[in-house]
């Protein structure tokens, strides 16, 4: 039914499904020469790029969790979770699928969730078009509302919904809501457009989309997808300083953090024009697949394929390595956990890796990039110190 040459090659590229992955197992595990032939199959993958890649720690570590992971009674399916790097830089490889975490290491994490809970430095804020400011749950519902006592928006689990009907009095004023490290948020805004706003954003936008305006514009700081409700007489933009995306109705994602070097526009589905805010006239159009990134020092525009998964992963709590380096691999880390890291082994910045990481723990992702290039590391509170 299913080629294990096929099911491999799928395993490498982040393709195999859950039944494939499980076929795959069952006939690695079925004899020696079947262990035999994967190991070569991990080994010629990767000999063009990697070399003095060791084909026997990748499968021991892949068998591993093969024999580690038994379904429990009860669980109707899982997924298994794994860690891919591979660094690229110095032309050394490295494959592994991780899952083991130490019990410390979640009491640890749970003691500084709970610390974060208490403080208001990791409150969801929302400020209001009348000026006043809310600290918002990132669980549970309650009703926005403004000076006056009227609901703006009510917030269900962790979606906040705007309306439609209510006053425009506040209609060119903008509310504005900033999601801090550790966290993400979803937006319902008036018009029915979505918004998935990453940790570390901020977004302003129109309590209500004024019937008089020629568009709808929001201005965003971080990183967001959007899917936005389609309305082919009024266009939906979203500034973000140096470069606008212009859209009527689609979806898309944008990284655009003041800390970055680049703003990327990743389109998933329908179509959307990005070009300088200064200059409108000079736009890039994109269509699904595409991925438009501004350099800021350059003040130019590049346009590549892209994998959309890898760039709207974080959605669903994932990390997706796609050729990043290590110093941009601490900055997403940063936003993730909410944790501040102090890199004093400089020389492993401009290393480069790819992989995947779903739900896991700080200490399980340190340990597994710490395989491939070795580095040590301590952590106090909240701040993580690398050394060599």
């Amino acid at each position: 039914m299913f080629g294990h040459d096929l099911l491999i090659d799928k395993f490498l590229n982040r393709t195999i499904s859950g039944k494939e992955r499980k076929v795959l197992e069952n006939w690695i595990l079925e004899s020696e020469s079947n262990r035999a032939f994967f190991k070569n199959r991990i080994k010629d993958s990767n000999q063009k790029v990697f070399l003095g890649f060791d084909s026997d720690s990748a499968y021991q570590k892949f068998n591993t969790t093969i024999r580690a992971k038994k379904p429990k009674k009860g669980i109707l399916y899982h997924m298994p979770r794994y860690a891919a790097i591979f660094v690229t830089f110095l032309a050394i490889g490295f494959f592994a699928k991780k899952i083991l975490i130490d019990n410390s290491v979640k009491n640890y994490q749970m003691a500084v969730d709970g610390e974060n809970d208490k403080s208001s430095e990791n409150n969801i804020v929302i400020t209001l078009a009348d000026g006043s400011t809310k600290a918002i749950a990132s669980q549970g519902k309650e009703a926005i509302t403004d000076t006056d006592g009227n609901i703006i928006a009510n917030k269900e689990e962790n979606t906040l919904v705007f309306g439609s009907s209510g006053s425009l009095g506040f209609s060119v004023a903008l509310n504005e809501i900033f999601i801090p490290h550790g966290q993400t948020f979803k937006l319902k805004l008036s018009d029915g457009t979505l918004v998935w706003l990453n940790a570390g954003s901020r977004l302003r936008f129109p309590q209500n989309f004024n019937s008089a305006s020629l568009n709808r514009t929001v201005y965003l700081e971080g990183e967001a997808f959007f899917n936005v409700a389609k309305n082919e007489d009024k266009p939906f933009i979203v500034n973000t300083h140096e470069v606008d995306i212009k859209v009527l109705g689609t979806k898309f994602n944008i990284s655009s953090y003041e800390s970055d070097n680049s703003i990327a526009t990743t389109l998933v589905e329908g179509a959307v024009s990005v070009y300088e805010t200064r200059s409108p006239e000079n736009e890039l159009r994109l269509t699904p697949s595409f991925q438009a990134t501004y350099n800021k020092f350059e003040n130019s525009f590049s346009k590549t394929v892209v994998d959309t998964g890898a760039y709207t992963a974080w959605m669903q709590n994932k990390l997706i390595i796609d050729n990043l380096k290590f110093s941009e691999i601490l900055k997403k880390l940063e936003r993730m956990h909410h944790l501040t890291f102090i890199n004093k082994a400089e020389n492993l910045n401009d290393e480069t890796y790819k992989g995947e990481f779903q739900d896991e723990s700080i200490e399980s992702i340190l340990n597994t990039i710490s395989l491939s290039t070795p580095f040590k590391y301590e952590i106090n509170q909240n701040i993580i110190t690398i050394t060599e």
